[in-house]
């Protein structure tokens, strides 16, 4: 029954009127609000300090192969990010208030999460300073997932539109848990391929996660998002478009981590099919790119781990948006989602199926409009989906072979398996005053094809490969891109040989 309560115009003499209900509504979140702030600060005043910590280190990130950036770049910033998350959530451990009698009371979980979120921390750092191969990273990551789900991180109900909740057997909720922690986690750092992108989607997550949380009751976990939030809109002033500073592997892998475990909690007393969607949505860029990559890269016989420059933002930027437009359009569109579902937390059934329907169809626009669903690309790569399946075999085995070369010459005879694959047919390896050469009788050029290229490109200090190609046209993107991730890790090795 709802109940109206009339106010007279004039009322007799008495205390002064009370806050209005809307401002008291909003004054019992002063405690979040602060500590959105309090994280802002942290990271907007500690970024530029770790930046020149960093550029002293030598941490830092050096332009070159795929990468865009034209200056080397501290790296490993979220260290930074998560230095003021961790201090905010132990100092709110403390308070005297309902915010820290609700953190105490769920304090288990929040040091759960911190220590899940440290070990992908701790990888990042051994990543982003030396190379982890993907097999290890997964390995790694699936048993800190797997002790994150025996923490308590995991589904164990879902629910249908028109039925009630439904408990899932163990080992299933089990499982479910495990392929959405290790899925985000990887999602998150694919997603770390322009300035700004991966830090200003996750602050837009972890915000929703923040409202999700609140709208449940569930404080401790707003807490931590409102921090996590906080602190990534003070490191997006350095991190934007051009970024002072990367997040790296280092803050990729721990956002990754932090709101998978995060969006699990934050509906965890879902008890609508929406609220459980909510998170998802809020995930929807890196979740729809991660898939597309994934699609793509068996249809082409790429390994599901190769690095490659198809992702959305890529598309974007070949055709022609700045860094900055493009990660704003990103924003924008992750935003309208993100709104949409918050809509969409008191709707019906009916209006959520509207709502999962037009967030399908505006993906298949945009991978529409971006290239993605054009047949014939899909059927060519298909068709040579073996010939590619070898180009990376071979890429694979000219990676061991590097980082066990000892020596210029086994360096140039390590580039030397790829050159067949990539139609090079000479390359010569100048370091100091010595030129180690390796070549291979070239073929006759085709009828009407371009004329004869060079490929230069500068290795350590006083070295440089130069590749030469039968034709101009020989490297496509995909190749070309091999060939600069090999030549980096060469420069890598004859800068420092065993």
């Amino acid at each position: 029954m709802l109940v109206a309560q009339i106010t007279p115009l004039v009322s007799a003499p008495g205390p002064e009127p009370a806050v209005p209900e809307w401002l008291s509504y909003f004054f019992q979140f002063k405690s979040y609000a602060a500590l959105f702030v309090a994280g802002a600060i942290g990271t907007a005043i500690l970024t530029p300090l770790y930046i020149l910590v960093a550029q002293r280190l030598g941490w830092v990130d050096m332009p070159g192969g795929r990468k865009r950036h034209d200056r080397a770049t501290a790296t490993m910033g979220g260290v930074v990010v998560f230095l003021v998350v961790f201090t905010g959530a132990l100092v709110s451990l403390q308070l005297n208030n309902l915010v820290g009698e609700m953190l105490r009371a769920r304090a288990g979980y929040v040091y759960g999460l911190m220590i899940c979120t440290t070990a992908m921390i701790l990888l990042g750092i051994v990543d982003d300073r030396f190379g982890v191969s993907p097999r290890v990273k997964l390995l790694v990551q699936g048993v800190v997932a797997l002790a994150a789900v025996l923490l308590g991180f995991r589904v164990d109900a879902m629910t249908l539109p028109g039925y009630d909740s439904i408990t899932l057997p163990p080992i299933l909720g089990g499982l479910l848990s495990l392929v959405w922690i290790i899925g985000i986690t990887n999602a998150i750092n694919l997603t770390d391929g322009l300035d700004g992108l991966a830090a200003g989607i996750c602050l837009l997550a972890s915000g929703v996660n923040a409202i999700v949380a609140i709208w449940l009751g569930n404080h401790y976990m707003t807490v931590m998002m409102v921090l996590l939030a906080g602190s990534l809109l003070g490191f997006l002033r350095w991190n934007f478009h051009p970024a002072r500073v990367f997040l790296g592997d280092t803050g990729s892998l721990a956002l990754g981590m932090f709101l998978a475990l995060a969006s699990l909690h934050s509906a965890q007393k879902a008890h609508t099919v929406v609220l459980i969607l909510v998170p998802l949505f809020a995930l929807g860029y890196p979740i729809f790119d991660t898939l597309l990559a994934v699609a793509r890269r068996m249809v082409r016989g790429q390994p599901l781990f190769a690095s490659d420059r198809d992702h959305i933002h890529h598309r974007l930027l070949d055709r022609g948006q700045t860094p900055t437009r493009a990660a704003l359009q990103i924003y924008v569109v992750s935003l309208l989602i993100s709104f949409a579902c918050l809509a969409a937390m008191t709707a019906n059934h009916f209006v959520l199926g509207l709502l999962v329907a037009g967030v399908f169809v505006m993906a298949l626009f945009a991978a529409r409009v971006l290239g993605y669903l054009e047949w014939g690309g899909w059927t060519a790569h298909w068709t040579g989906r073996q010939e590619t399946r070898i180009l990376h075999a071979a890429a694979q085995l000219a990676r061991l072979k590097i980082e066990q070369a000892r020596t210029p010459d086994e360096v140039l005879r390590a580039l030397a398996v790829i050159a067949p694959e990539i139609g090079c047919m000479e390359i010569k390896l100048a370091v100091g005053d010595a030129v180690y050469a390796w070549n291979d009788a070239p073929g006759p050029p085709a009828a009407g094809a371009a004329g004869p290229a060079v490929f230069e490109m500068p290795l350590a200090d006083r070295a440089r490969a130069l590749l030469s190609f039968a034709q101009s046209d020989s490297l496509d993107v995909e190749r070309r891109g091999i060939l600069e991730e090999l030549c980096t890790l060469a420069a890598s090795r004859l800068a420092s040989p065993a």
